[in-house]
């Protein structure tokens, strides 16, 4: 289990409850509470495999392991095409040359027969 805190910031001088602190709001005072939230367990690494180590390290930056393989299956070029995507339009840490190692190891775990 995670705790998490979370910060309100609440006033006593104000009508407005939530009234911000601030130099021109010197009433507002913070109220910190815990929230305990409980995450799914999941697997944490790939299958082993030619390139899984390559996905587990750049893959599960972002997401799970089970949300990566409960996509449907794709070609070589799907992937590559999503791996491209994951690169290019959202900002993956991984360098091009690794782009085609990924999306054969995704493939060969996930692919279409």
């Amino acid at each position: 289990m995670k705790a998490f805190a979370v910060f309100v910031m609440v006033s006593a001088s104000y009508a407005c409850p939530w009234a911000v602190a601030g130099p021109d709001k010197p009433g507002a005072t913070a109220v910190i509470r815990t929230v305990d939230v409980a995450l799914p367990n999941g697997r944490e690494a790939f299958p082993l495999g030619m390139g899984a180590d390559l996905a587990n390290a750049h893959c599960v930056i972002c997401h799970s392991v089970g949300m990566v393989t409960r996509q449907p299956p794709l070609s070589f070029q799907e992937w590559k095409a999503e791996v491209t995507k994951m690169r290019a339009v959202y900002g993956a840490p991984f360098d091009a040359d690794q782009i085609e190692p990924i999306a054969r190891y995704l493939a060969v775990i996930d692919g279409k027969p």
